[in-house]
């Protein structure tokens, strides 16, 4: 039911709330809008039916608020951070039975081009940092800063940004930050500083808070990709909530709003792809639309590559960012968004598009354009429809995997070490006959495509724009699971055994983006076998072991898998940081089945398990652990195989050790196809 007149209140001072707040303006909808601060006051904007409030209200007074008000709708858009404003709202809210719903805003993009780490918390920043090198910039403030006293060598690892505040100052200086590695300043920091201080330190890796605009975080992002730094990036608080695009149909469905479908009005935005580099690679399309345009925005290197259209620009790739210079220019009414490449490859189309739609004020329209894959094929007279197609734009690559598979694979650059990544790759697995065809600056001046090896490449720096393509004649992985035992580095440490390791793998009945815990990884043959199967698999290999642990490395390296995540560390202690898991295989727990088990359930009650075992005591346990647990009736498979063994002109079959596997899966997991 539709309300013609409702009250609503809006707590904002973020961009959603001015979104939020515009949709209401006009309306019939009487709506108060509160901020924190005589700025965002001035951000709202003017409208009859909108009265702003700008300064802090607690939560008594909130409570005083909602009572005397009675609102039909209250929407909290505040800052992902400032969980005490919205514990507040939400206490009043309750305390005076009014409707309230919580506005969560999306992700900040990574921008594709800096390679970005996310964590949960502090502490898992550090564990992450222990398995990095080089200089450390810590930019999370003095309250969590002891965290980094666990990490290694932190006295020369770790430089601290603070507030310049004597007991901020002292507090550090106890703990042991000072002198060079503590930097005491007032925020917030330009682009430009973020730069210059990362450089000063040599940094390696900032760790940050994904604060928002607010916090300077997207100068943080931009500043750590032209300083070359990695970013560790603590995530924000998980809420409940709905995004922005949902607030806004929730209101135009209840409160007589009237569907914002309709063009008339609205911006016009043509995502357009500028093609490998050169503007004569444009399409009629995209000149044509280019020409007429009052503003483009984009990259750097793309809105540069359109000088010749004289037309004013604005710099940035953040679509948040260029969404709120667009809203802070309503003058601009025709937009073309310059996108590397063709707009459906690797491209920030998609995202930046979705983010402009859902503000409300434009409409979007995509113009493809020639990609750099495209490009380069018909330079080196190859036909593409059966390459693998990866980006090492901020993200790993199964590169010599794929080419063991397939016989082929494409790639697109990601850093100065490019080639000696890929290469290095290709040489660990004695993959030196690789044909390579490498593309540099494509369609530019100082265009390079030629022929090479992974020997003469790899210590070949590479330019930003750069591209690879690979052809191998070796052997290759065979389609199906069922490595042969010999194929794995061992040592004394046990192993799932080839037929027992293929049955269990088909068990676990892994799909698409499945997350694997491999309890008691051992040398990482279940590891190894599932992570092959497809990239989207995600495998958290957990072995106590020190011996063990190595030759899961060695395991991981062999094969050439950037999926697996090695946990050295004791089930199901060293499970409670991960994230939750859609498949586990137990091999070993050292007896805490249940735990490990009841662990895995609570991260996800859907969880399906295998479980492999030895002995009937080991059995007889699990079918006890089972009984107590939400999980469905228990499959049991024995398991038997024997090889042969030549012994002089003839075959003896060498019976192995029977093995049990148990399959279960949490009782809410709705059947299978």
């Amino acid at each position: 039911m539709k309300i013609a007149e409702g009250k609503i209140a809006v707590f904002a001072g973020t961009t959603e709330g001015r979104v939020l707040a515009s949709r209401l303006a006009g309306s019939q909808v009487a709506a108060d809008v509160f901020v924190a601060t005589e700025y965002g006051k001035e951000e709202i904007p003017k409208a009859e039916n909108l009265q702003v409030h700008d300064g802090r209200v607690d939560e008594i007074q909130m409570e005083k608020l909602f009572q005397e008000k009675k609102y039909d709708l209250i929407l909290d858009a505040t800052h992902p951070f400032a969980v005490v404003v919205t514990a507040n709202i939400r206490e009043a809210a309750e305390k005076t039975g009014t409707p309230l719903l919580r506005i969560l805003r999306d992700k900040i993009s990574d921008g594709s081009d800096c390679r970005i780490i996310t964590v949960e918390n502090i502490q898992a920043a550090v564990d992450f940092l222990k398995t990095t090198e080089g200089p450390v910039f810590v930019t999370t403030g003095s309250k969590e800063l002891s965290a980094f006293l666990a990490l290694p060598g932190w006295e020369t690892r770790v430089y601290a940004r603070v507030l310049s505040m004597p007991e901020v100052v002292k507090t550090c200086a106890d703990m042991g930050f000072y002198g060079s590695h503590l930097i005491a300043m007032q925020g917030p920091f330009a682009e430009d500083l973020n730069v210059a201080m990362m450089k000063a330190v040599h940094a390696k890796w900032m760790v940050t808070k994904e604060s928002g605009k607010a916090g300077g975080f997207e100068e943080k992002v931009s500043a750590a990709k032209k300083a070359g730094v990695g970013l560790v990036v603590i995530g924000r608080p998980v809420e409940e909530g709905i995004s922005l695009e949902e607030g806004i149909a929730y209101l135009e469905e209840h409160f007589a709003l009237g569907r914002s479908d309709e063009n008339s009005g609205k911006r016009q935005v043509f995502l357009i792809g500028t093609g490998p580099g050169s503007e004569s690679y444009l399409t009629g399309e995209a000149k044509k639309r280019l020409d007429k345009c009052d503003l483009i925005v984009g990259a750097s290197r793309c809105v540069r590559q359109l000088e010749s259209f004289h037309k004013p620009v604005f710099e940035a790739y953040q679509p948040e960012k260029i969404a709120d210079y667009l809203d802070a220019h309503p003058e601009v009414q025709v937009i073309c968004g310059a996108m590397s490449g063709d707009t459906g490859f690797y491209s920030a189309a998609e995202k930046l598009g979705a983010v402009l739609e859902r503000r409300g004020n434009y409409t979007v329209e995509v113009i493809p354009g020639i990609s750099s894959v495209g490009y380069f094929f018909a330079k080196i007279r190859r036909p593409w429809d059966h390459a693998k197609l990866f980006s090492m734009h901020g993200q790993a690559a199964n590169f010599a995997l794929e080419l063991k598979r397939s016989g082929s694979a494409f790639i697109l650059g990601g850093g100065a070490d490019f080639y000696e990544t890929i290469c290095g790759q290709l040489i660990d697995l004695g993959m030196q006959e690789t044909k390579l065809f490498v593309g540099e600056n494509l369609t530019l001046e100082d265009e390079q495509i030629f022929t090479s090896t992974p020997e003469e490449i790899k210590g070949r720096k590479a330019p930003s724009l750069a591209v690879l393509y690979a052809e191998w004649t070796g052997p290759r992985r065979p389609l199906s699971h069922g490595i042969s035992d010999e194929a794995f580095t061992r040592g004394k440490v046990p192993m799932t055994k080839m037929e027992v390791r293929t049955v269990s793998v088909a068990k676990l009945e892994l799909t698409e983006n499945s997350v694997l815990y491999d309890v008691g990884a051992g040398t990482g043959s279940v590891s190894v076998e599932c992570a092959g199967l497809s990239d989207s698999v995600k495998v958290y290999a957990i072995e106590k072991n020190p011996e063990a642990v190595e030759l899961l490395h060695e395991n991981c390296k062999k094969f050439a898998l950037t999926n697996v995540k090695i946990i050295a560390g004791t089930a199901p202690e060293a499970l409670e940081d991960l994230p939750a898991p859609t498949h586990v295989f137990i091999g070993g727990s050292s007896g805490k089945m249940e735990e490990v088990i009841a662990l895995c359930l609570k991260k996800n009650p859907e969880t399906r398990f295998v479980v492999n075992l030895i002995t009937p005591e080991s059995l007889a346990a699990v079918l006890e652990a089972v009984k107590t647990l939400p999980v469905t009736e228990p499959d049991l498979l024995t398991l038997t195989a024997a090889r042969s063994k030549k012994v002089g002109s003839s075959h003896l079959m060498m019976g192995q050790n029977p093995v049990w596997i148990v399959t279960f899966e949490g009782k809410i997991c709705v059947s299978r196809m």
